[in-house]
């Protein structure tokens, strides 16, 4: 719903992706500011695929690929038995193994068997007795879960109980760094069984759902590309072959670095299609203004809040050019603006409030360019990083090396990509940093 009082802009512009119930009311589609649909090339390829499909969906963190991923789910939930979970919730993402994904699919699978009354034969309850059952299964449930005493043994093995045992399994990882190397011990030399489990109860609820007319199973991880990139590298770069044998569709977010990877055609074999959501033009490859992504990111806005809040029209137009497209810095700097206005007591955001909101969000970006040692000794000094913000702002095609310093800026949003092109330019916070160094007339 729209706000029309600044204290209320708190709960309409945080970082939450826009939920499937609250698409008709906020959803803005952005197409036209993209420059690319990914959304609905993805819809398409799960809709006429004759069998299951991994994808891989890139993008960089607020530019809003969980709302689009929302609408996706939303076109499509009445064709697929859809399952969306995100692992900044579900895991500790520090130390995310590959094992915990299988273990939180079948927890959540379990969850969705039982929220939809799908039937599952007895037949597969019967088949999982001898995983759990095996040494090295029964360890962690005698030493860790506790499960049987507190479930009693006459439920043993039912839906519920299965995904309660998957659930602390979850829960014991997302905790104790400790108990990771338990499953490493104890689950990985059995894991071909587990993933032959998993891809069992897939096929159940694939049957179920048949039944009530859906086509397939469409399994949707998301957040992964808000991991460490070191830990997502290990992830797709080491185990791109365990993580594609779950015989669902599966659309995985990806770090937009590891897009840009020079190892990205190693793992490119392991999955169907990749894609990639640009940022929402606020410029022009050469630097003018785009209209259309104005429009969009001015209508996005609108349905959130009374632009009668913004003392001048002006006001928001300065936020949505500093904002380089970038959803999350655009809500971050109305947050800031509106709080600004709190703090001193005026009932519209003024120009001071803006410059502020504004000046704090640069004051972050600027927090980020400086001296890096990598875990692999690699030494990137923050005068590269200037170096190489400079040089893309000078570079006329917007197509600038992969550089390991761009990469790294990408992943930080100093640099933004755009359109099906693929051009991209530094973040407009960044440049007027740079302006303010001396570094750009």
């Amino acid at each position: 719903m729209k706000v029309n009082t600044l204290s209320d802009i708190f709960t309409n512009f945080t970082n939450e992706p826009v939920e499937i119930s609250q698409l008709v009311n906020l959803y803005v589609s952005a197409v036209k500011g993209r420059g690319d649909n990914p959304t609905k090339e993805m819809q398409l390829r799960l809709e006429y695929s004759t069998k299951p499909i991994k994808i891989l969906f890139a993008g960089y963190r607020g530019c809003g690929k969980s709302t689009e991923l929302n609408k996706l789910q939303f076109e499509i939930q009445t064709k697929f038995s859809v399952l969306n979970y995100s692992i900044m919730e579900e895991s500790d993402p520090i130390n995310l193994t590959y094992i915990e994904l299988f273990i939180i699919t079948m927890e959540k699978l379990f969850e969705l068997a039982e929220k939809e009354h799908f039937d599952i034969r007895k037949e597969y309850i019967d088949s999982i007795k001898g995983w759990l059952s095996s040494k090295e299964i029964q360890e962690i449930r005698d030493s860790y879960i506790g499960l049987d005493s507190e479930l009693g043994s006459e439920t043993q093995f039912s839906i519920p109980w299965l995904q309660k045992f998957f659930f602390k399994l979850k829960i014991a990882g997302k905790t104790s760094k400790n108990f990771k190397e338990i499953l490493k011990q104890n689950v990985e030399p059995r894991l071909s069984e587990l993933i032959f489990h998993c891809n069992t109860l897939i096929e159940e609820i694939r049957i179920a759902g048949r039944k009530r007319g859906f086509k397939d199973v469409l399994i949707i991880v998301e957040d992964l590309d808000k991991i460490p990139i070191d830990r997502a590298e290990s992830l797709f770069f080491n185990y791109a072959s365990q993580l594609t044998q779950l015989q669902a569709s599966v659309i995985f977010t990806f770090p937009i670095t590891l897009l840009y990877n020079q190892k990205f055609n190693i793992i490119r074999q392991y999955f169907d299609y990749d894609f990639e959501l640009p940022m929402i033009k606020v410029n022009n490859k050469d630097g003018s203004s785009n209209a259309e992504g104005r429009d969009i990111l001015r209508t996005i806005v609108e349905r959130r809040m009374d632009l009668a809040l913004f003392a001048k029209p002006e006001n928001l137009e300065t936020l949505i050019g500093y904002s380089g497209g970038c959803l999350r810095d655009l809500f971050r700097m109305i947050l800031e603006s509106a709080s600004n206005a709190l703090i001193s007591e005026n009932d519209k955001i003024e120009e001071t409030d803006i410059q502020k909101g504004i000046l704090r969000l640069k004051n972050d970006y600027s927090n980020t360019i400086s001296d890096n040692r990598k875990a692999d000794k690699t030494f990137i000094s923050a005068k590269q990083y200037f170096e190489t913000l400079v040089a893309v702002v000078n570079d006329v095609s917007k197509h600038p090396e992969n550089t390991e310093a761009l990469l790294d800026l990408r992943q930080n949003l100093c640099v933004l990509g755009y359109n099906s092109e693929n051009w991209c330019d530094v973040h407009p916070l960044v440049k007027d940093i740079l302006k303010d160094r001396g570094l750009l007339s």
